[in-house]
């Protein structure tokens, strides 16, 4: 468990660096294969990255929204249980 506000840098690649290996030596394998082997020009509309951008950072957004939302609603819950153990106290 964390219990620093802030994360360090070496921690997070620690807990990635198996999925950034594959994912590099993925790219890197595609790229000499395509490169010297199949050598056709790609040409990609500029509407299909955009329409991916869009539809990816609005999931995002939901996701971080949907989350705050559970922090707030924990926030709230453990707000009253502190309450009603002071009012229990006092009696």
């Amino acid at each position: 468990m964390l219990l620093r506000k802030k994360i360090p840098m070496r921690y997070v690649l620690g807990k990635i660096k198996v999925e950034i290996a594959l994912v590099l030596t993925y790219t890197i394998l595609f790229e000499v294969f395509h490169n010297y082997f199949i050598n056709l020009p790609v040409d990609i509309p500029i509407a299909i990255p955009t329409m991916i951008g869009t539809i990816i950072s609005l999931l995002l957004a939901f996701k971080s929204n949907q989350a705050y939302d559970r922090w707030w609603e924990a926030r709230i819950v453990w707000g009253a249980i502190v309450n009603d153990s002071r009012t229990l106290i006092r009696q």
